[in-house]
């Protein structure tokens, strides 16, 4: 940074409070749970699905399941096309979009905070589009020309050959270069900041509990504290830094971050067999980030696309990987559910003017090897094995972990003596006796049920009979799971 950024970002930090003082979008109240996000907490990421959709999912399942909050798309006007990415690239800040109108979001907003699932909006402002182009809502704009928002003083334009990105272990770069050609904003400045406060407290009085921010690492933390400090304290910030230049703990210090180090390594620990063994153990999960402020996740949006995670097309293994993601006192998990694809730019399924279609589950939902038409919704949030493991968690609570098994390409651990889990990563069957660490009795197994007994009946299939000596004898099949707690005791 030369010596006149330096002075410009000073000048820029001085008009900072007065322009703040413009910003519209009061703050109120919402029905919203407080402090959604936590270590105790599960919350979902839906991507793409619109918003009347989300609504009927937080009443119909996520809310019954146990969820406490969902990460839903970019709300904010966006350039039209039929790629998933045009939310990621806005035009203006009015939530108007292909998901949904603004009273379609606040009706979402409302009906998922009554059913105990709080919303955490994806916010992109690192950035706004890369073309000349006309958004969704009708907003004319041009790539540094954004009416009553931006003109372009407003934009960074770095001294790269390109004008965008070439050096990725360039801090200056990253932050202040184009990301794959979108105008990215000077968000040092104090107009630019007041319009980003603006559309945050905006959406804040609707009721959302907090943000995803995109595209974090692109911003600089000197940038983004100021914008932090002028929400609600309570509300919520993940901060999507990957690999790089950009030190994640600093901006753990003002919210989360995603361990995406954690979801690679995840990847591998399943699709090998065997691999599992020690991942659940105190040094293993004290080797990672800082947990209170780290999101654990197995996949993304992105991630599933760029092939550095597991995805659907892994089917019982992604299942596997999230069941052991909840299974661990580690970080503040985030299932992730989208859609299925051939084409990675696609969108899901929508209508003839371009807006996306209500979500649709399949009629069996299963991580066994699933089969959908592209654009069409999986449902990952509801497989059983995932759903079972939210009912696991919130019983086992700060229980330690306390190694049962590991051989044989098997894994197993309990919480205490509050829940039993035991992974299969193998081709072959897992016949053994082994220990569990809880209470003599009959259990079910939350995996099959997806749900704790008290709920459904328990078949004979998902029974778990352990002994006085606290052993059961366990036969699972390839690549399988089994899991129970003192919530799923029968009698």
């Amino acid at each position: 940074m030369t010596t006149n950024r330096f002075a410009r970002r000073i000048i820029q930090a001085l008009a900072l409070t007065a322009a703040l003082a413009s910003a519209t979008g009061a703050y109120s109240a919402s029905a919203a749970p407080s402090q959604p996000i936590t270590t105790h907490s599960v919350g979902v990421q839906l991507f793409e699905w619109n918003w009347n959709s989300v609504a009927k999912e937080c009443v119909s399942n996520l809310g019954p399941a146990g969820y406490n909050w969902v990460e839903v798309s970019p709300p904010e006007e966006h350039i039209v096309g039929d790629q998933w990415w045009v939310h990621y690239q806005p035009v203006s800040y009015q939530i108007e979009s292909s998901l949904g109108t603004r009273a379609e979001f606040a009706n979402m907003v409302d009906t998922c905070g009554k059913a105990g699932v709080a919303i955490i909006a994806d916010a992109v402002f690192n950035h706004m589009a890369a073309s000349d182009t006309v958004g969704w809502a009708g907003t004319k704009h041009g790539k540094y020309s954004y009416p009553g928002l931006y003109t372009e003083a407003d934009f960074h334009h770095c001294a790269s050959a390109s004008g965008g990105i070439e050096n990725w272990d360039s801090l200056y770069q990253v932050q202040e270069c184009e990301l794959l050609g979108l105008s990215d904003l000077d968000t040092a400045k104090a107009n630019v900041q007041a319009n980003i406060i603006a559309y945050l407290k905006d959406l804040r009085s609707l009721g959302v509990a907090g943000f995803r921010v995109d595209a974090a690492k692109h911003i600089a933390l000197a940038d983004l504290k100021p914008i932090v400090a002028a929400l609600p304290s309570d509300t919520q910030f993940m901060f999507e830094v990957y690999d790089g230049p950009a030190d994640p703990s600093g901006y753990r210090k003002i919210g989360n971050t995603f361990n995406f180090n954690w979801a690679r390594a995840l990847k591998g620990m399943f699709n090998v067999p065997g691999m599992l063994g020690g991942a659940a153990s105190p040094n293993s999960l004290n080797a990672l980030d800082q947990s209170n402020a780290s999101i654990s996740l197995v996949a993304n949006h992105d991630t599933e696309r760029d092939g550095s995670t597991l995805s659907y097309l892994n089917g019982r293994r992604f299942e596997q990987a999230s069941m052991f993601m909840l299974a661990v006192p580690y970080g503040k998990p985030m299932v992730y559910s989208g859609y299925a694809f051939s084409d990675r730019d696609s969108g899901p399924a929508a209508d003839a003017k371009g807006k996306t279609l209500d979500a649709s589950c399949p009629a069996v939902v299963s991580a066994a090897d699933p089969v959908l038409t592209d654009g069409s919704f999986v449902c990952e949030h509801r497989w059983p094995g995932i759903t079972g493991m939210i009912q696991w968690r919130k019983t086992v609570g700060d229980a330690k972990v306390i190694q049962v098994y590991n051989r044989d390409s098997a894994y197993a651990f309990s919480r205490g003596k509050l829940g039993f889990v035991l992974f299969n990563t193998g081709l072959g069957n897992f016949v053994k006796t082994i220990k569990t660490g809880l209470p003599a009795g009959t259990y079910c197994n939350q995996a099959v049920t997806g749900t704790i007994t008290g709920k459904v009946s328990c078949p004979a299939k998902a029974k778990i009979v352990v002994a006085k000596d606290g052993t059961t004898a366990f036969k699972l099949g390839p690549i399988s799971a089994v899991a129970f707690s003192v919530a799923s005791k029968l009698g």
